[in-house]
């Protein structure tokens, strides 16, 4: 039988300005990289088949971006 967890509450203090809207959505994307690099590091596969993921993931990310146009 599972643990039920506790619930936490937390308080978040979004940037009001611009500026600090670009540089939150910045950091965020960094460590959304980061974190894909991490992972695909991590695999147990040939780096070359890595290589071709990492490619794949950027495609389908400049995808999203431009609604799906080619590049």
């Amino acid at each position: 039988m599972a643990r039920k967890s506790a619930e936490i509450h937390v308080v978040v203090h979004y940037p009001k300005t611009e500026a600090g809207k670009k540089e939150l959505a910045k950091r965020v994307a960094n460590i959304h990289a980061e974190t894909v690099s991490q992972r695909i590091k991590k695999l147990n596969c040939p780096s070359a088949q890595k290589e071709l993921l990492l490619d794949a993931v950027i495609e389908a990310a400049a995808n999203r971006k431009t609604g799906g146009q080619a590049r």
